[in-house]
C-alpha cells in the first residue's frame, strides 16, 4: 500500500511539472535537448510613425526586419564582435534569437537593427537601433530562466502620419517633431 501511494504522488509530481512547463511556454509542450548554456533572446521591432523617439499608439511592428545578436568579450581591447546569431521579425514584428554554448559574464552582448523590409520605414533611429542583453548565469541574481527580453528596437518612418501632432498632444508633448 506505502509503494503505490509512493507510485501516485510521484505520477502526481511529474503531471505537475509537465503542466508547469506547458503554461510557461506558452501552452504548448515543447521537448527539445536545450543545453543549460544555451539562451534565447525575445525581442520586437517596430516603425515610429511619429518620428518621436518612443512608441506611440500608432506605432507599428515591422514583420520581416532583420535583427542581429552580437557578443563581444568583455575585455577585447577592439571591441570586436566575436560571434553572432541573426534573426527575423514575424508577422507581429517579434523575434526569436538563439545563442548556443552561451559564455555569460565573459561576453557583452547586444541586439542591432540590420535591415526593416518596410519602404519609407528604413532609417536606424538612434538610441533605438541596439539593446543590451545581459546572458549571466548566476542564479543568485534572480535569473531562473534562459529566455532574455530585449528592449524593443525602431526604424523612423521618412514621414510622420498626419495625426502625429495630436498624438503626441494627447501625451501633453505638445505638437511634436516639426518637419
Amino acid at each position: 500500500m506505502m509503494g503505490r501511494r509512493r507510485c501516485i504522488r510521484e505520477v502526481l509530481f511529474a503531471a505537475v511539472v509537465v503542466t508547469a512547463a506547458a503554461a510557461a511556454s506558452g501552452g504548448g509542450l515543447v521537448v527539445a535537448a536545450v543545453r543549460d548554456d544555451d539562451f534565447f533572446v525575445d525581442g520586437s521591432v517596430y516603425c515610429d510613425t511619429c518620428r518621436a523617439g518612443f512608441e506611440t499608439n500608432a506605432t507599428t511592428p515591422i514583420a520581416g526586419a532583420k535583427v542581429r545578436l552580437e557578443c563581444r568579450h568583455y575585455m577585447s581591447a577592439s571591441g570586436a564582435v566575436e560571434r553572432s546569431a541573426e534573426g527575423t521579425t514575424d508577422a507581429a514584428g517579434r523575434y526569436r534569437i538563439e545563442l548556443v554554448d552561451n559564455r555569460g559574464a565573459e561576453e557583452v552582448c547586444s541586439v542591432v537593427l540590420v535591415s526593416s523590409p518596410v519602404p519609407g520605414c528604413a532609417e536606424k533611429e538612434v538610441g533605438r537601433d541596439r539593446a543590451q542583453v545581459e546572458l549571466l548565469t548566476d542564479a543568485g541574481a534572480g535569473l531562473a530562466t534562459t529566455v532574455r527580453r530585449a528592449n524593443p528596437l525602431g526604424f523612423l518612418k521618412n514621414q510622420p502620419l498626419p495625426n502625429c501632432g495630436q498624438i503626441l498632444n494627447s501625451y501633453g508633448l505638445g505638437s511634436g517633431p516639426s518637419y
